[in-house]
């Protein structure tokens, strides 16, 4: 292994006002006289309507909501120019993958001492997103564990059983494009970033982890190359459909029976309930396939946190409120979002049932979500998307590989750490 020996905490105006490694705690403000207000930023249809139902049962923490609208990449922007005007909010929902960024931005509340008594309530495999070198910086708020989503219905017809594994799924594959040319079992486009991510979360342990106050990045190990060769074969063989995920002709793909399956977060489901209009009824669902026979781990993709943003004067309070919003089932499913707290039971949506022939998927989803492998993120992973979206292409077009898209991804994320003094250890 090779280290570079700059710690990150000596870049007092880039690193060391992070609080990485604990260095940003905040004391709670003492009670304050009179109902508390908290600035609450999210683009999630539907908030406002959860907000109104919090303020009327709780006069003493009143929440005030601000749509955050456009990609999370403009709503990042949006808060760092907040937090240089002092206009941010107290608390904000953004996806796990931009927390370590907002760290190193100096953006975030450390509210260990304020959520210790909620960690019981989630995932540990979604808690674990919110703390970095045991600072904790709010709760999660959905999750997205991986599964597959099929047509019985066409299985059956071309006599393909369910996979289990990836080598039979890797058959399967193989199954459907002779028996029904033209036709694909699955597809991984060029939009499809996040897909591939959590297809090597299954088998790989994660890229990023903190250790010894640096940094160690490993995108390169054995799993993910293990993981980038199979899709990369599946991809030569003629065997992707490699349609982009959020183009319409994806949907389009689906409703036409054009491809049979698709392997996604747990989110996936209601979007495939409201814009596939084949096979309705017909959809089933099952675990993602896994590397050895008997094997039950699942991987996420997706979800995010409400997090205590810097300058927060109610930490407290706004934990409060972020517990409520990610623990109340019924607030959760409202949203559209899956969620990242533990359930021993769980129900479906009336239009997500029927579109999956009745069943109760959301129950089968949430037993896939306890075993989901753990994953993290980097201080550059917003830059990293990036690169992540050009290899993608790439795989696509077929000027680049998958194989490539690790080798680049590492090089830019150990090259852009460094940029920032952070200490780093390579593989």
């Amino acid at each position: 292994m090779r280290r570079h020996k700059r710690r990150w905490a000596a870049i007092p105006a880039v690193i060391a006002a992070t609080g990485l490694l604990g260095a940003c705690g905040t004391t709670a403000e003492p009670a304050a006289e009179g109902p508390v207000t908290i600035e609450y930023w999210s683009g999630l249809q539907g908030t406002d309507v959860l907000v109104e139902e919090w303020n009327e049962a709780n006069p003493d923490i009143q929440v005030a909501l601000s749509t955050s609208d456009g990609s999370w990449g403009e709503q990042f922007a949006k808060l760092m120019a907040a937090l240089q005007s002092g206009d941010a909010p107290c608390l904000m929902l953004m996806p796990y993958d931009y927390i370590p960024s907002l760290l190193v931005a100096d953006a975030l509340t450390e509210v260990t001492d304020e959520v210790a008594g909620y960690e019981s309530d989630y995932l540990e495999s979604t808690w674990e997103l919110v703390n970095y070198a045991g600072a904790t910086y709010g709760v999660p708020s959905g999750s997205g564990p991986m599964a597959m989503y099929y047509r019985a219905d066409k299985f059956a017809e071309l006599g393909i059983d369910v996979p289990a594994t990836w080598e039979q799924f890797e058959q399967a594959a193989r199954d459907v494009s002779t028996k029904a040319p033209g036709t694909y079992l699955i597809g991984l486009g060029g939009d499809s970033h996040t897909d591939f991510i959590s297809l090597v979360g299954q088998k790989s342990d994660p890229w990023f982890e903190i250790s010894d106050d640096a940094w160690s990045v490993d995108i390169t190990n054995p799993e993910s190359e293990e993981v980038a060769d199979y899709w990369q074969r599946l991809r030569d063989e003629g065997l992707l459909n490699m349609t982009n995920r959020w183009d319409p002709t994806f949907y389009n793909d689906l409703s036409e029976g054009r491809q049979l399956a698709v392997i996604g977060g747990a989110w996936q489901a209601p979007l495939l309930a409201g814009n596939v209009s084949g096979g309705a009824g017909e959809w089933a669902i099952a675990p993602m396939p896994n590397w050895t026979e008997g094997d039950v781990a699942s991987s996420s993709n997706g979800g995010g946190a409400q997090l205590a943003i810097k300058g927060c004067e109610h930490p407290d309070e706004a934990m409060q409120f972020a517990n409520w919003l990610t623990t109340d089932m019924d607030a959760i499913l409202s949203l559209k979002s899956f969620p990242a707290m533990k359930t021993d039971e769980m129900s479906t949506p009336d239009e997500v049932k029927t579109f999956f022939g009745g069943a109760e998927i959301n129950q089968e989803l949430a037993e896939y979500a306890l075993a989901m492998r753990p994953w993290r993120y980097s201080p550059t992973w917003t830059e990293g998307m990036t690169v992540l979206g050009d290899s993608m292409s790439a795989f696509k077009d077929g000027s680049g590989t998958l194989s490539d898209l690790l080798a680049t991804l590492e090089a830019q994320q150990i090259e852009s750490m460094k940029a920032l003094g952070i200490s780093v250890t390579e593989p």
